[in-house]
């Protein structure tokens, strides 16, 4: 295995296109007049003809019978009407769905870039609720008609606001809005309407390639690839969806189809305008392209997605009618700039614009660019989704879907019902001893700072073959992470024959299980599985030695050397590559059925067949919504098979007298902190934003042991745990989450020093909320936004707490301190006054980056930045899904607010606006909680104190009360009491 960059299989020379394949399914253009130079001068001789549009402002290029390019290089193809090659069939995908998307691999896009759709719009009715909606899910509101929008609308809106932008400008210079929409010329939008001629992309090769599969499975076993048998996109969206019982598949199908119309509605308005480029790597015709919205993810982009460039001539306000697709292959989110890769761009410039400067533009004969040449092209940039994900995620739910409608009894179908459906009746097992709780004995610990709890989880998994699901639900600082991994060593101890996946939503997450599992895995046991788009500048490097590189790509390792690791690691999407690599449990027992079959054609009673994958975890689980766990889930799912033999077995047992033939599968996670992204409100109505952690959590069979323990002797198995010892934070730091998001259930435990600061204005409750009323600032049309006031307010608090750090037990150090913020325009500039301190070892980020990180989450003293200042741009951070604070129960400001509190280790300090935080009923608690412990500081605050969510921690431990506030907490105290009841 070798990392390095290395050409893309197809290319030559460094990403140089061949030519049999690049142009395969270009158009063949009509002849037009000899265009003039670009910079208006004569071309240089013997570089090629350059480009200039015809009187009426079209582009009309050379004759077929021509070559099309021709700068005498002989790397530049040239490509004739004879190398045409017809364009991949897309007649299953509906017209509502076409040219809206990224093409799927093995396909191009058409060459034909047509107006879009006018008429997109379709009403949107949410499925009713097969039951109430759990109480700590923030409620949704349901009307009949949830979403309608269609492009019409949303040109007319354009058309107001653009009338409002011009009433705006006869307005007197000092009454201008600096916040207000850029105007965009009209000439530019019909250029966006205009038909163009698409310079398209090779085709991504499918992964895994079909001559992987080949090498192992017979023709008859091996099916189509997820993305073939997905019906998302054969059909518009569906005016209504069924409810989750009624229908299974169709309700997903239904959600996943709303949101991706949404996706694909707003990449469609996002467009960057008259846009030049600059050159990358010239000879890996790779070019860099300033977006600044993803340093907020808008649009969000990743590795592999594609743009369009429509040419722009700026003098003749119009367009040429040539675009250019191109490929995300790196992004700096920091500067704002993308890499893209796009060929045809490159040949363009060589054919048409020539060298500029012939001393520094023309290498033997070659047309050159670097870096710091100006490219006189400008272009309308936008942006097209990929629905990869969307596939898999269908084709999945249909997995399960189809497994439960199975006609007959079979173990498959049980399986999948239990898993999604569970009843209490399904913890009636045989034999009975197996409904009595056991637990490891306490040599066998690999860990030996586990509590009981945590302890009972793991032995709960390692010795039981639970029928339904194992839950593990832990608030922040719990453990959940570390009890995984347990769960997964012991797993390996006791079951010698065990296979495990383990998983969680994010690449990020799961690294951090491969780098807490490498102490004790060593290569060979444990494989990390990446998609082949992921770049090796994402992986840590500690665990480089577990992934497996083909051609300087992440790659399968063969079919055989895959089926031996006994842990393989990977994201919940990528476990769609097992699918397609027919590494399912379902696949394979039918490869053994087969191959079994013809051994021994008279045998009349065959074993069990064993499944290959027999634990399946997932870290996390509260991240990603129902859909996207699906896909783990259709790998373990079991092959259809009969009933057990009478014959003696030597299968894999789990305490039971007969062997298991149903994998276990385990959900560990936290509803109440960040989830899944949901930008659809239609499919967000629908609970498309509830994980199937939280759906089983609040089923009767795992709600009976919470609500009404049974108090036997010996104890009874239980299907879930609850992880409450907290390890992590001073018992003020837990005081308002505790109650806010956790029932007043959080216990804290935490073993750590102490910090000494003139700061506090309450020493023994290390929290402080710093008010502030500076006003919030924009960068590159509201791309993203920075809060001057709060950045010299988040220095000055670092530089004061490092100025006393020495007196702090132990004492406090600039790498234990970390500064958050929902903004990434404020992280950097943060970052930047710290550097000019010298204080670089401190660690910012932004919200999302300190859950689930490993270094992350151990940050002694915390600093929150808020930024926001004004109610004027709420609304738009609310459809961006920005910021910290909303003022509606939306379940992703509440769990990006759940996790900012409950970082620190020692001293939490939250900067931001006060007034207008108030108006945000847990941060008005939040503030009430500050205000009664004398932990505010600022500008005067008019709030009343009511008691509300005052936490069994604050009763207990906040002694130093006066008596107006020692009867308002009390109060508080009975109330929380009553409710408990």
């Amino acid at each position: 295995m070798q990392f390095g960059a290395q050409p893309t299989p197809g290319y030559l020379n460094n990403f140089t296109p061949n030519p049999q394949r690049a142009y395969a399914s270009a158009p063949v253009f009509t002849p037009g007049p000899p265009p003039p130079p670009w910079n208006g001068n004569a071309p240089f001789p013997g570089s090629p003809p350059v480009f200039r549009p015809t009187a009426d402002g079209w582009y009309i290029p050379p004759s077929p019978s021509t070559t099309l390019y021709s700068s005498g290089s002989s790397q530049t193809p040239a490509f004739t009407s004879n190398q045409q090659t017809p364009h991949p069939s897309d007649d299953w995908l509906h017209d509502f769905w076409k040219g809206r998307f990224a093409p799927f691999p093995g396909a191009t896009s058409s060459p034909s870039l047509l107006r879009k759709n006018t008429s997109r719009g379709v009403p949107i009715t949410a499925p009713a609720h097969d039951s109430p909606p759990s109480q700590s899910q923030p409620p949704h509101s349901s009307p009949k008609v949830i979403f309608s929008s269609s492009a019409k609308n949303i040109l007319q809106s354009k058309d107001n606001k653009e009338k409002q932008k011009t009433q705006k400008t006869e307005e007197k210079e000092s009454s201008l809005d600096k916040y207000a929409e850029i105007f965009i010329p009209q000439y530019l939008q019909d250029i966006q309407n205009q038909p163009h001629n698409l310079r398209v992309l090779p085709p991504m090769p499918p992964f895994p390639p079909q001559d992987y599969l080949h090498r192992f499975f017979p023709s008859s076993i091996i099916s189509p690839s997820s993305i073939q048998r997905s019906s998302i996109l054969s059909n518009p969206p569906p005016a209504t969806a069924p409810s989750l019982t009624a229908s299974y598949h169709q309700h997903w199908n239904a959600l996943l189809s709303w949101e991706l119309h949404k996706l694909a509605v707003e990449k469609e308005q996002i467009v960057l305008w008259k846009t030049g480029i600059k050159v990358g790597q010239w000879d890996d015709a790779e070019f860099l392209l300033l977006v600044p919205g993803i340093r907020e993810s808008s649009p969000r982009l990743e590795i592999g997605d594609l743009l369009v460039l429509r040419e722009v001539f700026e003098a003749q306000k119009v367009g040429s009618g040539i675009a250019f697709e191109g490929r995300v292959v790196t992004l700096r989110k920091r500067e704002g700039i993308i890499h893209l890769f796009c060929p045809a761009l490159k040949y363009h410039i060589q054919a048409y614009v020539g060298p500029l400067d012939p001393s520094r533009h023309s290498q033997n004969g070659n047309v050159v660019f670097t870096p710091e040449d100006v490219l006189p092209l400008l272009f309308n940039i936008s942006f097209v989704p990929n629905a990869r994900s969307s596939c898999l995620m269908d084709v999945a739910s249909k997995t399960l879907h189809d497994a439960m409608a199975e006609p007959f009894d079979t173990n498959r179908r049980r399986a999948a019902r239990r898993w999604l459906f569970p009843v209490p009746d399904d913890l009636l097992r045989e034999p009975e001893m197996d409904s009595i709780q056991r637990y490891l004995p306490d040599e066998s610990w690999t860990d030996n700072g586990l509590n009981e709890e945590q302890k009972l989880a793991v032995s709960s998994i390692v010795l039981h073959e639970s029928h339904v699901p194992f839950l593990i639900f832990g608030p922040p600082g719990t453990g959940k992470t570390r009890t995984t991994v347990e769960a997964v060593l012991q797993i390996l101890r006791y079951h010698p024959e065990a296979s495990i996946i383990l998983c969680a939503p994010s690449n990020p997450a799961t690294d951090t299980l491969v780098q807490r599992l490498r102490t004790t895995l060593q290569p060979h046991e444990m494989f990390r599985l990446n998609d082949p788009n992921r770049t090796f500048a994402e992986v840590p490097l500690n665990i480089r030695q577990y992934c497996y590189v083909h051609n300087d790509v992440f790659a399968l390792p063969p079919w055989d050397i895959l089926l031996r690791y006994r842990v393989v690691v990977c994201s919940c999407l990528d476990a769609g590559i097992l699918v397609d690599a027919h590494c399912t449990n379902a696949a394979l027992a039918r490869l053994e059925s087969d191959v079994v079959g013809l051994v021994h054609p008279r045998r009349q009673a065959r074993e069990p067949i064993m499944p290959h994958w027999t634990h399946l975890l997932i870290d996390e689980a509260a991240q990603a919504a129902e859909p996207e766990l699906l896909i783990p889930i259709s790998v373990v799912l079991p092959g259809t098979q009969g009933e057990l033999s009478s014959t003696p077995s030597t299968g894999i047992s789990f305490g039971s007298i007969r062997p298991s033939i149903t994998p276990q599968l385990v959900l560990c996670g936290d509803p109440n902190q960040l989830g899944p992204t949901v930008t659809s409100d239609a499919a967000r109505d629908a609970e498309l934003d509830v994980s199937l952690l939280q759906r089983l959590f609040d089923r009767p069979v795992y709600a009976d042991f919470r609500e009404k323990p049974v108090l036997l002797f010996p104890p009874r198995f239980q299907p879930s745990t609850t992880l409450v010892k907290n390890y992590r934070s001073h018992p003020a730091i837990l005081m308002p989450p505790s109650t806010l998001f956790y029932n007043d259930c959080l216990v804290p435990c935490a073993v750590n020093g102490s910090i000494v600061w003139s700061g506090l204005p309450n020493p023994r409750l290390p929290l402080l909320f710093i008010g502030s009323e500076s006003k919030e600032e924009c960068v590159d049309e509201r791309a993203s936004w920075y809060n001057p006031g709060e950045i010299k307010c988040t220095v000055d608090t670092i530089v004061s707490l490092l100025a006393e750090g020495a007196s702090c037990s132990p004492p406090l150090q600039a790498s234990e301190i970390g500064v958050m913020s929902a903004f990434r325009e404020q992280v950097w500039k943060i970052r930047e006054h710290l550097r000019k301190e010298k204080l670089n070892a401190v660690d910012v980020g932004t919200v999302e980056d300190y859950q689930g990180r490993e270094m992350r989450a151990t940050s002694k003293a915390c600093i929150i930045s808020c930024v926001r200042s004004s109610n004027r741009f709420l609304n738009e951070d609310l459809s961006r899904g920005l910021g910290l604070v909303i003022f509606t129960l939306h379940s992703l400001f509440l769990c990006r607010m759940n996790v900012a509190i409950t970082r620190a280790k020692e001293l939490l300090v939250v900067i931001g606006n006060a007034k207008m935080l108030q108006q945000d009923p847990f941060w008005r608690s939040f503030l009430q909680f500050t205000l009664r412990n004398k932990l505010y500081t600022g500008p005067e605050l008019s709030l009343e104190l009511d008691g509300n969510y005052i936490s069994r921690l604050e009763s207990e431990l906040v002694v130093d009360l006066d008596e107006e506030d020692r009867g308002v907490a009390m109060a508080g105290g009975i109330a929380r009491e009553i409710l408990r009841e």
